[in-house]
């Protein structure tokens, strides 16, 4: 049994404990999960969504305008990160020394692409007020900035305390984000523990946290990120040596994808998709056109590159943002191509193999699959389908692919 199996389950209940009582501190703790910073928040509970009262205005009067700054910031981080970073400025030159301009600094950095930057005001943050990161989409800025910053441990540790308040952020999208993100930088911790000994164990248990968040992610309502859940759960049981539920996973990607839309809701996503397809070929006709025209023998390249682009476009993801390690692209993209397209699929995992990934605690994971597929076993663990003579035995095989041997192959005609 999974050791992640076990551990997902009690994390997830966690919040229903932490929040079971309804005094003062569960108001406060609302507040924060609301990235209201306390200053701003009323103590009471008809008046929490007021702000701060009459008397605390007289106190320093000041505040209010130093809340509407820290309100502004935040509703602007999604569209203009560099005035929700001018806002936090202002709010911290009114009142000095608070958290809450510190946590809008550092989101508005991480959304201006300054991980760095968004580090060290989290950490200004924290040492000001240690509960003022406690807002699920902090948490979440905050554990990316300590991804990105080659904080692992730290982000993991923030990842396990974000995932069981996942239901508090605001799509099912960014909920999967989460658990992808958590999932991929668990992988990595176990692909950094040595290979032999006591610590083996902790890898294994990354491994195994790894794909509980993953199972937990494909569980939950199907979104935008479906296929990547899938492709990556697939990859993580590969690595765990489970290749029957890897390649159950991948064989099932296509029903994951649809599952729980109507019909209707499929017709239109198939009329959407041909109309794509369409438009692509008719881009792709008009460029080869134009090639030839500029050179008469450019024809014969264009022919060549259209197969390959068309096995990028079947390998793309909806985003990589998730990944811990780059070369992991890859893999997902060899793992979306084995059941469509085989030589594409071989080319990504020679191209795994071949850069850093060859050197990693996965490869002999990777070499495997690599090696079925040229056997002509699909997946990782399935053998090759004997040849069989006769026209109705006859597999599909893919342009310029040599044919199966026959029975008689290598003997005398």
């Amino acid at each position: 049994m999974y050791l992640g199996s076990l551990l997902l389950p009690a994390l997830l209940a966690l919040p229903l404990a932490a929040h079971g009582g309804q005094g003062s501190g569960d108001l406060v703790a609302a507040a924060a999960a609301a990235g209201r910073p306390p200053e701003c928040s009323a103590r009471t509970r008809r008046a929490i969504a007021r702000g701060p009262t009459i008397w605390e205005s007289a106190r320093a009067p000041e505040l209010p305008r130093y809340c509407d700054l820290l309100a502004r910031g935040q509703a602007q981080l999604g569209g203009d990160a560099e005035a929700a970073r001018e806002a936090a400025r202002l709010a911290d030159q009114i009142l000095p020394g608070r958290a809450a301009p510190q946590v809008l600094l550092a989101r508005a950095a991480l959304a201006l692409g300054s991980p760095a930057d968004a580090a060290r005001a989290f950490d200004r943050a924290r040492s000001i007020d240690p509960r003022s990161v406690e807002d699920p989409h902090t948490l979440h800025d905050l554990a990316r900035s300590l991804a990105r910053t080659g904080k692992r441990d730290e982000a993991i540790a923030i990842y396990r305390a974000l995932v069981p308040r996942i239901d508090l952020l605001g799509t099912a999208d960014q909920r999967a984000l989460v658990l992808l993100e958590a999932a991929h930088l668990s992988m990595a911790a176990a692909a950094a523990k040595p290979p032999a000994g006591a610590p083996a164990e902790g890898a294994r248990s990354d491994l195994d946290e790894a794909i509980a968040y993953l199972r937990e992610a494909r569980q939950r309502t199907q979104t935008q990120l479906a296929r990547d859940v899938t492709l990556s759960l697939a990859l993580a049981l590969d690595r765990a040596g489970d290749k029957a539920q890897a390649d159950a996973a991948l064989e099932g990607e296509a029903g994951d994808a649809a599952a729980g839309a109507d019909q209707r809701a499929q017709a239109a996503a198939r009329a959407r998709a041909e109309a794509a397809r369409a438009r692509a070929a008719d881009h792709r006709a008009q460029a080869a056109a134009r090639a030839r025209a500029a050179d008469p023998h450019a024809g014969a390249a264009a022919r060549e590159h259209a197969a390959d682009d068309l096995a990028s476009a079947a390998a793309r993801l909806r985003t990589l943002d998730y990944l811990a390690v780059p070369e992991d692209r890859l893999a997902l993209e060899a793992l979306a191509l084995e059941r469509t397209m085989t030589a594409a699929a071989i080319a990504r995992w020679e191209a795994y193999l071949s850069g850093a990934g060859g050197q990693g605690p996965w490869a002999t994971a990777a070499r495997a699959r690599l090696d079925a597929l040229r056997r002509g076993g699909g997946g990782g663990h399935r053998p090759a389908r004997a040849a069989t003579a006769g026209p109705a035995a006859r597999v599909p095989r893919e342009r310029g692919a040599a044919p199966p041997p026959g029975p008689n192959a290598g003997g005398a005609r």
